[in-house]
């Protein structure tokens, strides 16, 4: 259960696309240099009707290329988005992703409180235990539902910490400890109704 919704979490980045076109790219390859051999005409005796076969074939001076028409990968070399950002996109994107932030905080938040009532409820109807050595000693009382918080409160900080972070595969992996948090509390707390 917990492999299913740890895939379905994950979203898988694509590579960022390259914004240069065919054009560009040959521009950007170094012309074939041709240079250009002098000969002095009393070192070569050869009289101008007498040309070999080999002498006809081979040109003198090395020959520019011509650039090759290939076809480019459009959806690889085109940009969708334009390479300048305006400070309202900016904003609203901040925006949403505190919006996000903060309802997966109150998500996991929930997770955390259903898993505590889920202990206590087990432990006080079914004689369980709890297994978790840090939380054990709050388990027998009503301070299991603010001890229990730590980690999602932690998993919080983490989270806006990385939103901000300047490397930009961080920042675009800012949710996964909300969301493992989130998941984690839900799995604990079904597995604790699961006694009777």
């Amino acid at each position: 259960m917990f492999l299913p919704l740890a895939i379905l979490l994950l979203h898988p980045q694509l590579a960022p696309k390259i914004s240069i076109t065919g054009d560009e790219f040959a521009l950007r390859v170094p012309a074939t240099i041709s240079a250009s051999i002098k000969t002095d005409k009393d070192e070569f005796s050869t009289p101008a009707n007498e040309v070999t076969a080999n002498e006809e074939a081979l040109p003198v001076a090395p020959v520019p290329m011509e650039p090759v028409a290939t076809r480019t990968p459009t959806a690889l070399l085109s940009s969708a988005k334009p390479m300048k950002v305006s400070v309202s996109e900016l904003v609203a994107e901040n925006r949403r992703k505190q919006m996000v932030w903060k309802g997966l905080a109150i998500a996991a938040s929930g997770a955390a409180t259903f898993d505590a009532w889920s202990t206590r409820h087990a432990i006080t109807t079914s004689g369980a235990q709890e297994l978790n050595p840090l939380l054990r000693p709050f388990a027998g009382n009503s301070s299991l539902y603010a001890a229990i918080q730590v980690a999602p409160v932690l998993m919080d900080f983490a989270g806006k910490k990385m939103m901000y972070n300047r490397h930009s595969w961080v920042r675009h992996m800012w949710w996964v400890p909300q969301s493992a948090s989130f998941v984690s509390s839900m799995f604990c707390g079904s597995h604790n109704l699961a006694f009777h």
